[in-house]
């Protein structure tokens, strides 16, 4: 006996429409802590990223060494290197939502500044020494090389 339904086909038990494909990852499969994170995410996807390892095409057409910029760089098998990758994308939103500078109020003389971040889903804490080493910023005094954020 045929079937009596006509138009589109049918869909799963849920009576939707079958999928077609899987849903995009929401929020980079970033898991936040804490909702002052997640706003930070919202916050900074309003904003372009610029990577910066990249060549400046429009700077170099302008300078006239963009051919030879290519040629070195491809002699140093160097190109593949300068190609997008989008993965960048999902580290730095995770980073930049989830840095946070607790301040050591408490020691002038000797302050154990601490930072604390999100890599992976997977929480760092470290002094604000050592971030400043490990991201090879400048160490004159560590209150002073990050004192924008504090």
């Amino acid at each position: 006996m045929p079937s009596k339904r006509t138009g589109k086909e049918t869909g799963s038990s849920s009576g939707g429409p079958p999928s077609k494909r899987q849903a995009a990852p929401r929020n980079h499969d970033i898991e936040f802590n804490t909702p002052e994170q997640r706003s930070r995410y919202k916050s900074l996807l309003s904003k372009p990223l610029h990577p910066s390892r990249y060549l400046d095409s429009h700077s170099m057409n302008k300078l006239g060494i963009r051919d030879n910029a290519f040629r070195l760089l491809s002699n140093l098998g160097w190109v593949e290197m300068l190609r997008r990758m989008k993965g960048f994308e999902n580290f730095t939103y995770e980073f930049l939502s989830s840095i946070a500078l607790k301040k050591d109020r408490m020691n002038f003389d000797n302050p154990d500044h601490r930072i604390s971040f999100q890599l992976l889903n997977i929480d760092y804490e470290m002094s604000l020494e050592n971030f400043c080493l490990e991201m090879g910023f400048a160490k004159r005094g560590s209150s002073m090389t990050l004192g924008i954020m504090i």
